[in-house]
């Protein structure tokens, strides 16, 4: 029997309402990477059609995945295309992050022999230092763009590396200014976007900003000025109960019980994608394929095993991000509309 993964798609929805109240005419951006942080990216995409302007993918794969689900909105890729990428992506009409010369050049060459066009968004780094361009490398990319009749510049974009410092993020917006500038000097209508999530909370809208982890109930950082509704809750089945009396122990090791407990054993285990480690109202560690949980609240069978991604990531030291792109790896999803 799978877990069961209850994901609420209003809430999806009216998160993402309430971002675009925020951002006046920008464009809203819906990133559905890890195929939309474990909530189902072609189901979430199509619940936001009508809501969002343009949504974001890691993969060429993912991308793919939400035309064939009927997607015909912009789909961004937000890492630069390897080049066995390419063909697929200008077939598909993926735009595309581009940080070079080089892959303007292959992908007029590509959208020739399908006789296509391609839309690109240069990508700047503007102090991350993960990925992207200098100022220099933005020139050469619109000198490249020039050359080639058939790819156009659509967006420039950068991403904050500390959205919850102020600070830091004037300093990157400055920095990503100048090339904006740079970009805006071509093509003014070219879109800029600089925010996720938490550079949305800090006022730095642009042309667009992209929204992840709040569209799916969850701050970046800290913040009294905004609030969204957590959309996912995952329930595992109960496979049986277990006495065990004081002293005695359950599961791997050697823990012993201090009194008498009441165990449920649930088909939940770290194979299903939240720790092994032990937490709150568990008793030991997490085996691979299930887990022995001391108290116990049923509904239909089943128990509650991830409520809040919030607090889970906390009780071990992650972020709510990776709880929510792993808790349901083994689960049927339920859609509520």
């Amino acid at each position: 029997m799978l877990n069961l993964a209850k994901i609420d798609l209003n809430a999806i929805r009216d998160n993402a309402l309430k971002v675009k109240k925020g951002i006046g005419n920008a464009k809203l951006c819906a990133v559905v990477k890890a195929d939309a942080y474990g909530h189902g990216a072609p189901v979430v995409a199509n619940a936001l059609y009508s809501i969002c302007d343009v949504f974001a993918v890691a993969l060429l794969e993912e991308g793919i995945a939400l035309r064939q689900s009927g997607i015909d909105k912009d789909i961004l890729l937000l890492i630069p295309p390897f080049l066995s990428d390419i063909k697929n992506a200008v077939r598909y009409s993926i735009t595309l992050a581009v940080d070079n010369p080089k892959t303007v050049y292959q992908l007029q060459t590509e959208c020739e022999k399908q006789d296509k066009t391609c839309k690109v968004h240069i990508k700047f780094n503007s102090g991350m230092n993960r990925l992207g361009t200098d100022l220099d490398g933005v020139k050469s990319i619109l000198t490249a763009i020039d050359e080639c009749e058939r790819v156009f510049v659509d967006g420039i974009f950068s991403h904050l590396k500390s959205p919850e410092n102020l600070k830091s993020v004037e300093k990157q917006r400055d920095k990503f200014l100048l090339a904006n500038n740079i970009v805006k000097g071509y093509n003014n209508k070219v879109i800029s976007h600089l925010s996720a999530s938490g550079g949305f909370l800090q006022g730095q809208i642009f042309d667009m900003v992209r929204i992840g982890i709040l569209l799916y109930g969850y701050l970046p950082f800290e913040t009294k000025s905004f609030s969204v509704t957590p959309a996912m809750q995952v329930y595992a089945p109960v496979v049986t109960r277990r006495k065990i009396k004081k002293g005695q122990s359950a599961l791997y090791g050697n823990l012993t019980a201090k009194s008498h407990l009441d165990l449920s054993i649930i088909r939940y285990g770290y194979a299903d994608g939240l720790q092994r480690a032990k937490v709150d109202n568990q008793f030991n560690n997490r085996c691979m394929d299930v887990t022995a949980i001391k108290s116990l609240s049923l509904t239909n069978g089943f128990v509650c095993v991830m409520d809040s991604a919030e607090q889970i990531a906390k009780s071990q030291n992650t972020i709510s991000y990776e709880v929510l792109t792993k808790c349901a790896m083994r689960a049927q999803r339920i859609y509520i509309n």
